[in-house]
């Protein structure tokens, strides 16, 4: 996360090969615009799929020119893109960023404050998902999944925070069976390209 990116995906390349069970997730750090877009190729050419970034601890803006040649790059080589969802207006930014391109890009750790607005960004944005792990407010994953129905996906942000806490969360939701399958399995599935979903 902070400025040794190629050295952290090499651990996460080991770590996986070790592990089939793993999904490789790589980091690619805007600052170093300079070799971001071999590092893209070099993990690509490894297995990842999906590339995590982090604009509030890195300190770069979703709207920088670095970070949309990045997502284009991403887009093209049919990798994935997961963002803090972060505070008010930048959900909407994040997703007008990648509204013109290929690129599935899931938010992570929207919370009650942006509900409203990462709805908003769901139902007119097919590309953005989002998971639920903060929503921790009486029937907020139900109205999540009202808005997007294919587009919220388990997560837990693990091992930051408990990974109970949004299992028990769908486990007492007021959803079908089906819409709790969706959440835990095939929502994260249609993310990674790997099926379509229900």
């Amino acid at each position: 996360m902070h400025y040794a990116g190629p050295e952290g995906n090499d651990e996460t390349y080991a770590v996986c090969a070790r592990h089939e069970v793993l999904e490789p997730v790589g980091v690619v750090d805007p600052r170093r615009y300079f070799d971001c877009f071999d590092e893209i190729d070099r993990r690509v050419d490894q297995g990842f799929r999906v590339f995590r970034f982090f604009p509030d601890i890195q300190g770069w803006s979703v709207e920088g020119a670095n970070f949309l040649r990045i997502c284009v790059k991403l887009a093209e080589v049919g990798a994935r893109a997961m963002l803090p969802a972060g505070g008010a207006g930048q959900p909407t930014q994040i997703a007008r960023a990648v509204s013109t391109m290929e690129l599935p890009t899931l938010l992570i750790g929207a919370g009650y404050g942006i509900m409203g607005e990462v709805m908003a960004v769901l139902e007119s944005h097919r590309n953005v998902y989002t998971d639920a792990h903060v929503m921790d407010t009486p029937f907020a994953l139900e109205t999540l999944m009202s808005a997007g129905p294919r587009q919220v996906v388990f997560g837990s942000n693990s091992p930051e925070r408990y990974f109970e806490s949004p299992l028990l969360m769908c486990q007492y939701a007021e959803m079908s069976a089906e819409a709790k399958q969706d959440y835990l399995r095939h929502n994260a599935l249609a993310f990674l390209g790997e099926e379509e979903g229900r």
